[in-house]
């Protein structure tokens, strides 16, 4: 699991900095930072994460449920969402739409964020192994 390349779809800056900062001190890859739904469905083949932490809200025409939903359409690769929103409507839709395999809110703790990608990545694996 450590080393793990992580893709970070985040249009604050200093909370995509900081989350980086975080995954690096926990000793996974940040492969990249983007901004948007646009740019993510542009370079995910290219980048080839081994997981995606995608804000819910994001600048650009699609959210990141959206983007989500479009990325696993494709390509099967963990997904945790990653908001300030607690609004349940917004909770149910990202439940609805795509299998995602957690939920952080922010700001985001260092082990809340170790625990979460851990638990993902083990649970991607075990889906592949069946």
């Amino acid at each position: 699991m450590e080393h793990a390349r992580i893709l970070i779809i985040e249009d604050e800056q200093i909370t995509a900095l900081s989350i980086k900062k975080m995954l690096e001190n926990l000793g996974y890859l940040v492969s990249d930072i983007l901004q948007s739904g646009e740019e993510a469905l542009g370079k995910i083949e290219k980048l080839n994460p081994d997981l995606i932490i995608m804000d819910i809200t994001l600048s650009g025409q699609i959210d990141g449920i959206e983007a989500a939903t479009l990325i696993n359409k494709n390509k099967k690769i963990p997904i945790v969402y990653l908001t300030a929103n607690t609004d349940h409507e917004v909770i149910q839709r990202a439940k609805g739409a795509s299998h995602y395999y957690g939920y952080l809110l922010k700001p985001v703790s260092g082990i809340d964020l170790d625990w979460t990608i851990h638990t993902a990545l083990k649970r991607h694996q075990l889906e592949r192994s069946v």
